[in-house]
C-alpha cells in the first residue's frame, strides 16, 4: 500500500486583491505573492452562561456557554524582496508615488488616513480547500537588520473581518508571479544624518498602525470594520559596538537625527527606509558584563516633522505600477 499525502505548506498558495468595501469579498482576478509563513485566522471563543431554572443533570458540571466575541488576525511572515515587499508596503502606507520609465522609483510615506481593505486567499489543501479573509488591513511591519545567512524577512501583522472555507478558488486567474528579487540577510548599509554608521551591528525596526475594531452594531457577529484614531507609531532598537562615546553623546543629547536604512542589489535594485527624525531613549550604555568587548544597545522611536513623516520607504525596481 503506498503512503498517503497529507497536505503540507509546500503546496500553499497566497494571494489577494483590495475590496470595494469592508465587508464583501474582491472580485475578479487576484495578485499571487510569495511567504515564508502565516498564522492568519478567525477566532470565536466560549463565554460561560449560567442561567438559572434550566433543566439539568446536576447542579455542579458547567452547562452550555454562550459565544464569544468574533476576532480576525495574524501574521504572514515574507521576504523583503524588491519586487513583492511593495505589495505589503502599500497595505501599511497606501499607495506609493511613482516616477521613472524604467528603473521606477516608488515612494511610500507614512500619516495616511485612508489604507485598503483586502481579501487574501491561501490555498492550503492543493486545490481542494481555500481559506478567504476577508476585510484585512495591514496594522503592523517589523524585521530585524542583523547580518545574518540566508534571506531577509519580514513580518506582516494583519487585522480583519471573517474566514470562510472555500471548496475552489475565488481569486480568478491571477497573473503571472513577480520576478523574485530577495535581499540576503548579510546586506544592508545604515546611515545617520547621512553618513555610515560605524561598529554598527544591527538592529530591529517595528512600524504600528494601530487600528482600532469598530464595535458599531451591524446585524452581523462581525466588526464594522476598523479606526485608524490612534497616531500611527515607528520604533526599534540598534546594537553598536562600543569604541568611543559618539552613540553615548547622541543618547545623551536627545535631539532627534535622520536614520536611513538601505537594501540594495543594485543601484536599480533597492529598498530605503527613511526616518527623518529618531530620538533614542536613555539608559545604561555598554554595560560592563566580563572581560570581553562592550556592546551597547540602543532603543529608538520615530516622529514626523514640520517637514516630513515619520517613515518614508523608497523602492527602486522595474516594476511600473502597483
Amino acid at each position: 500500500m503506498a503512503t498517503s499525502a497529507n497536505p503540507r505548506g509546500k503546496t500553499a498558495n497566497l494571494r489577494f486583491k483590495d475590496q470595494g468595501d469592508f465587508s464583501t469579498p474582491a472580485g475578479g482576478d487576484y495578485i499571487q505573492t510569495v511567504f515564508y509563513s502565516e498564522s492568519l485566522g478567525e477566532a470565536e471563543g466560549l463565554e460561560s452562561d449560567e442561567l438559572l431554572g434550566s433543566e439539568r443533570n446536576n447542579n455542579r458540571d458547567q452547562e452550555k456557554p454562550a459565544p464569544g466575541l468574533s476576532t480576525h488576525s495574524g501574521d504572514v511572515v515574507v521576504p523583503l524582496c524588491v519586487n513583492h515587499l511593495p505589495y505589503w508596503l502599500t497595505g501599511l502606507l497606501g499607495a506609493p508615488a511613482t516616477t521613472g520609465a524604467g528603473p521606477y522609483v516608488h515612494v511610500f510615506t507614512s500619516g495616511k488616513e485612508e489604507l485598503p481593505y483586502r481579501t487574501l486567499e491561501i490555498e492550503k489543501r492543493a486545490g481542494a480547500a481555500f481559506f478567504q479573509h476577508v476585510g484585512c488591513l495591514v496594522s503592523s511591519m517589523s524585521f530585524n537588520f542583523n547580518r545574518s545567512a540566508g534571506y531577509r524577512q519580514v513580518t506582516v501583522g494583519l487585522v480583519g473581518r471573517s474566514e470562510e472555507k472555500l471548496g475552489a478558488s475565488a481569486a480568478g486567474a491571477p497573473a503571472a508571479l513577480l520576478a523574485l528579487a530577495q535581499i540576503p540577510a548579510a546586506k544592508g548599509v545604515l546611515r545617520i544624518d547621512g553618513v555610515t554608521a560605524a561598529d554598527f551591528l544591527g538592529g530591529s525596526l517595528q512600524v504600528q498602525n494601530n487600528p482600532a475594531a469598530d464595535e458599531a452594531l451591524n446585524g452581523t457577529k462581525y466588526v464594522s470594520g476598523y479606526l485608524l484614531d490612534d497616531p500611527a507609531t515607528g520604533s526599534g532598537s540598534m546594537q553598536v559596538r562600543y569604541k568611543d562615546e559618539t552613540y553615548y553623546d547622541l543618547m545623551k543629547a536627545g535631539e532627534p537625527i535622520e536614520v536611513e536604512l538601505e537594501f540594495a542589489l543594485s543601484a536599480t535594485m533597492k529598498i530605503s527606509f527613511l526616518m527623518a527624525a529618531v530620538r533614542f531613549e536613555k539608559g545604561p550604555f555598554a554595560p560592563i558584563s566580563g572581560p570581553g568587548g562592550l556592546q551597547a544597545e540602543l532603543t529608538f522611536r520615530c516622529e514626523q516633522t514640520p517637514t516630513s513623516p515619520m517613515l518614508t520607504v523608497t523602492v527602486t525596481n522595474g516594476i511600473a505600477t502597483y
